[in-house]
């Protein structure tokens, strides 16, 4: 299974890279700054190889939310899981109505995250 991380924090693209990297079952963690390095990686994977992506709402230029409606648009297959510090009631709302399959606080949901990617990795696809 291909995973991705977005995010316009390298420390946390990195963290999260080389912590999911680690599952069995995962054979790459593709990494985005932004929206568009997203989609242009999104295109790029014409198997679709990429099963689950996570995603920050807080970005420069096309944020996390908008950006989830445009995957959730074209790769319904892709598990999204938003991974945020701003993990209010209203973020959370959005997300889950706009298609994310799953709402994560940067600061306290680390381990459930890892869970989840260890389940999806442990399926066959």
């Amino acid at each position: 299974m291909q995973l991705m991380v977005v995010d316009d924090s390298s420390l946390v693209r990195e963290r999260l890279a080389n912590l999911l990297c680690g599952i069995a079952g995962v054979q790459a963690v593709l990494q985005a700054d932004s929206g568009k390095q997203a989609l242009d990686l999104l295109r790029d994977d014409t198997s679709g190889a990429v099963r689950f992506i996570v995603l920050d709402i807080e970005m420069p230029g096309e944020n996390g939310l908008q950006l989830l409606q445009r995957i959730k648009s074209s790769r319904r297959d892709i598990c999204i899981a938003m991974f945020t510090q701003h993990a209010n009631s209203q973020h959370r709302a959005r997300s889950l109505d706009g298609g994310a399959d799953f709402f994560f606080d940067k600061s306290s949901d680390i381990d459930r995250l890892e869970t989840i990617v260890r389940q999806l990795a442990a399926q066959p696809h």
